[in-house]
């Protein structure tokens, strides 16, 4: 919904509590929850009850309107929005750098197999694969298993 106190952006109207758990109900039976000591809602019927009710000083003082947070948006609500956005539009960034043509990546060349091991040199040395070793073991258990 939108109206001239929550604005086109999503904002919804914020209302504080002095007592950071606290719930208020409304004429048709809603409950509003102050969480953390704060509720904030876009629905023009809420908007009307409460500020009427905090202009009469219907609760005691307990409900306000902060003069400098009148508005609470969607990522300021729940943090992680904020967040998720931020963090996507790097990811975005980053990727639109990589997927342009004009970007140098520059050029590589693949050097020679370098052995992990030291039981692999030698089969490096002599320009094997690093694993020929392991299948002349094998072959050899394998032929040494068909003689017996």
């Amino acid at each position: 919904m939108t109206s001239p106190e929550t604005g086109a952006n999503g904002a919804e109207r914020l209302y504080k509590s002095t007592i950071p758990f606290n719930n208020i109900i409304f004429p048709n039976g809603h409950v509003a929850h102050f969480k953390g000591g704060m509720y904030s809602t876009d629905n023009p019927e809420y908007i009307t009850y409460l500020d009427k009710e905090i202009e009469k000083n219907g609760f005691g003082g307990v409900i306000y309107i902060d003069k400098n947070a009148r508005t609470i948006t969607a990522e300021q609500k729940n943090p992680m929005l904020a967040l998720r956005a931020k963090l996507f539009a790097e990811f975005e960034a980053e990727r639109l750098t990589k997927l342009n043509p004009n970007n140098d990546m520059g050029t590589s060349e693949q050097g020679k197999l370098k052995p992990a091991s030291t039981s692999d040199i030698a089969s490096v040395a002599l320009g094997g694969d690093a694993s020929s070793h392991l299948r002349v073991t094998v072959a050899a258990r394998a032929a040494s298993a068909e003689q017996k």
